[in-house]
């Protein structure tokens, strides 16, 4: 599915134009909403949507480094996974009371030094997306059918509850179910797979 925000309207996004923002949030919303979700929902479920919408925002500031329209939904998901990492280990080294934190824009090296945060358009932050998106790939094989299928669709290709039904051949008010339940699945499947 060609995404809303067509690859005319990256000029505008890169201006600032509010009109072709108004129509990236929409199109935005709902992955950088599941990628928090994912990681606070156990531990921080208040901070959800902060961090969605602190996502988006700094999304804003770096749409300039993007070449095309393709390339947003993955930097906003980057985006909203680090902010929702960072956050965690901030929450949990104060309730250890250890007072120091550890951000992923300033990654620090054995000795405690900080180091330089890396660009999103380094080849760091490209195997990065890769990796990330080779994990849901994954992982969303592993969902029993067809919630797998209905993630990718809302998640990935924006579509709407109703285009899912028809596509999938489900009725509309169990589309809603199905993404609960994948989701929950999906948080289970990963939580083993960083235990392991």
């Amino acid at each position: 599915m060609i995404p809303p925000v067509n690859p005319s309207d990256l000029h505008a996004l890169q201006l600032g134009d509010e009109t072709a923002w108004d129509a990236a949030f929409d199109w935005l919303w709902p992955t950088v909403f599941a990628v928090a979700q994912l990681k606070l929902q156990p531990f921080l479920p208040d901070e959800i949507e902060d961090v969605a919408i602190e996502s988006l925002e700094e999304l804003v500031d770096k749409v300039r480094t993007v070449k095309s329209v393709e390339e947003l939904k993955p930097l906003a998901a980057s985006i909203s996974h680090h902010r929702a990492v960072s956050l965690l280990r901030e929450r949990f080294a104060k309730k250890r009371g250890a007072g120091k934190t550890e951000s992923l824009d300033a990654p620090m090296d054995e000795a405690g030094h900080t180091n330089d945060p890396v660009s999103e358009t380094s080849p760091f932050a490209k195997l990065e997306q890769k990796e990330l998106a080779e994990r849901l790939r994954r992982s969303l094989a592993e969902l029993k059918p067809p919630q797998g299928e209905i993630l990718s669709d809302f998640f990935l290709h924006g579509l709407r509850y109703e285009e899912i039904a028809q596509k999938r051949g489900v009725a509309t008010g169990s589309v809603g179910v199905y993404l609960k339940r994948g989701l929950e699945t999906l948080r289970k499947i990963w939580g083993r797979n960083e235990n392991n």
